[in-house]
């Protein structure tokens, strides 16, 4: 058969109606056919045609050949399976925040796979190419992590069972720090009680005090720091007698105690170097618990008012009183002792322990930038009435 006649040859072969003999060999030799209506309707339902529109037919193009693979060959492996962060947790039967977690654990348990990309591009949204081998990696470590999830709490339900044994254990022993705590109440009490009637006995020996010290003519004395004090007034309380002890230590200072200045008494006026410090002394006892001296309203002690229902006002109306006396530009500094703890507010006064009022006013006073002339001492002293000093004033 001639090379040319291979095409025609190919599409009648394609034709799978049934042609007689002699049409196939008038066809094969490019003749004339002439068919009947049956086979070319035959012809034209074979498949080799497809029909459009009324009337009008043509001829179908040729299906592409199927290679035909020999036995031996070897079958492709097939395709990765690809997965988004979602398709991929329901794979593995776990959240999608736990998928993470497996993710994260498995860079160190199979370094091998990069772990890192796959879990950045889930998280980006994309759809990953996932193989079998992979797949079976992460479901692995999803058993890991469940087993791991399980035995964590299985570890935190006995740590709770021992939390729960340790708080039955404080709770017992803070039945028995509470019997002892009422056992000490009443130990306090008893104490107090008996500070109480050596409260009275030292009151008695005050008055006993005071009686002789109005006998006698009121004179300076020089303190052992150096200093000079005037008692216009036997100490009347256990509290003024601590704060006349106290004052007696202050270096290079006048103290005149029980001051009477325009009508009323100031506990203790103090001519330092630095300035004058005026004491109001309040007899709190320092077993009373401690005293609350707010910026604005009564001081209170557990809750309770003072006798005295504001001293912070009560020692500012005598640094008033006594600058309306002396006349003199002096700094003044109130102060406000007990002999208990007390916490104040504001820094208008300032408040201090009873038994610690010549360090509290001595380190005030080397803080003020004012100053106070051996003139300004003499000058206030002669305002207060008080009997001349046996020498000037040192240190000034």
């Amino acid at each position: 058969m001639p090379h040319s006649s291979m095409p025609a040859v190919a599409e009648i072969l394609r034709l799978r109606a049934p042609l007689s003999l002699p049409v196939l060999r008038a066809a094969l030799k490019g003749k004339r056919v002439l068919l009947t209506e049956d086979e070319l309707l035959s012809v034209l339902t074979s498949g080799g045609f497809v029909e459009g529109p009324p009337g009008q037919w043509s001829l179908a193009p040729a299906a592409p050949a199927v290679p035909v693979v020999p036995a031996s060959a070897p079958v492709p492996a097939p395709m990765p399976a690809r997965f988004n962060q979602a398709s991929l947790a329901a794979r593995a039967g776990v959240e999608g925040d736990v998928l993470l977690k497996v993710l994260d654990a498995l860079v160190t348990d199979h370094p091998e796979v990069n772990w890192g990309a796959l879990r950045d591009r889930l998280e980006s949204g994309a759809d990953v190419a996932v193989s079998d081998r992979t797949l079976g990696l992460l479901e692995e470590g999803v058993r890991r992590f469940e087993v791991a999830r399980l035995k964590a709490e299985k570890l935190a339900a006995e740590e709770r069972a021992r939390e729960a044994e340790r708080r039955r254990e404080l709770q017992q022993l803070a039945e028995s720090e509470v019997a002892m705590l009422r056992a000490e109440l009443d130990d306090e009490r008893r104490r107090a009680h008996d500070a109480a009637l050596e409260r009275d006995r030292l009151r008695q020996e005050a008055e006993k005090l005071k009686a002789l010290k109005e006998e006698e003519t009121a004179s300076w004395t020089a303190t052992a720091a150096g200093g000079w004090m005037l008692d216009l007034g036997a100490p009347e309380t256990f509290g003024e007698e601590k704060l006349r002890q106290a004052l007696g230590q202050l270096e290079s200072a006048l103290v005149v105690l029980n001051v009477p200045v325009a009508g009323r008494e100031i506990e203790a006026v103090v001519v330092h170097p630095g300035g004058v410090a005026v004491i109001e002394q309040y007899d709190i006892p320092s077993t009373a618990a401690v005293v609350s001296v707010p910026a604005g309203g009564d001081a209170e002690l557990d809750g309770r008012p003072l006798e005295v229902a504001d001293p912070r006002g009560e020692v500012l109306a005598s640094v008033k009183v006594l600058q309306k006396t002396a006349s003199l530009d002096l700094a003044y500094l109130p102060v406000v002792s007990f002999q208990g703890p007390a916490d104040a507010e504001g820094e208008d006064v300032l408040v201090c322990l009873t038994a610690e009022v010549d360090l509290a006013v001595d380190d005030m006073l080397h803080s003020q930038s004012a100053r106070v002339s051996a003139d300004d001492a003499v000058a206030l002293l002669a305002k207060l009435g008080v009997p001349e000093l046996p020498q000037p004033p040192a240190g000034f």
